[in-house]
């Protein structure tokens, strides 16, 4: 779990850049200027939204609260859940959630969501915020939702930004919603059969955990 905000943050700036360097002849003063200024459009971005999110939240949620500047989600504990909180020094949790995933616009456009009765299962929590072919993306906000503001790692704490303290844990609910560079940024994004999301979209999850236990699949 070591060092696994800085390697979100990496992965969200470095999705593309790679992908079109020749490993043969890579320059870093390049990439680094690229991973500059991804930085100011995701800033400049999330700055866009920020009073739109604001707004929304204060008009739908009971008691909204704000993560920080830095991340810009605005969420609501629907219930705390029970049990001790996952601990993320020993790895990453599996998880099995029912969730849905809405538009911020006036029709509160369901984009996704699970059925009664049948939750999604994810063997590995890294399966909804970074893009495999294991399982289904969802958006880096869902690793903001889940982990927790920071671990003890080897003596020293590590911030990972979570929006709660202890992070999510099992019977935990909560609604969020999300500056679009941490759902699926500037593309247009479709999940299953659901509507197409368009690019630059903030998103709105209310997700429910109803189990939490470490992956075995690290």
């Amino acid at each position: 779990m070591k060092n696994i905000t800085k390697f979100l943050m990496a992965f969200m700036c470095l999705g593309m850049i790679f992908a079109s360097c020749n490993k043969d002849n890579i320059d870093y003063d390049a990439i680094n200027e690229q991973i500059r200024q991804e930085q100011i459009r995701q800033y400049k971005t999330k700055k866009q939204q920020a009073q739109a999110i604001k707004d929304y939240a204060a008009a739908n949620f009971t008691n909204p609260k704000f993560s920080s500047d830095s991340i810009g989600i605005w969420y609501e504990v629907l219930n705390e859940g029970t049990g001790d909180p996952f601990d993320y020094t020993t790895g990453i949790p599996k998880i099995s959630v029912n969730y849905k995933g809405e538009l911020m616009d006036n029709n509160k456009t369901v984009f996704a969501q699970t059925k009664e009765g049948t939750p999604a299962n994810y063997s590995d929590l890294r399966i909804t915020y970074t893009e495999t072919t294991q399982g289904q993306f969802l958006g880096a906000c869902w690793f903001f939702a889940f982990v927790p503001e920071s671990i003890n790692s080897n003596g020293a704490e590590e911030k990972l930004l979570g929006l709660l303290p202890k992070g999510l844990k099992k019977g935990s609910k909560i609604k969020l919603v999300t500056p679009s560079v941490w759902g699926f940024d500037n593309r247009t994004y479709k999940i299953g059969d659901g509507p197409s999301i368009p690019a630059d979209s903030p998103l709105v999850y209310t997700i429910e955990v109803l189990s939490m236990e470490k992956a075995t699949s690290i």
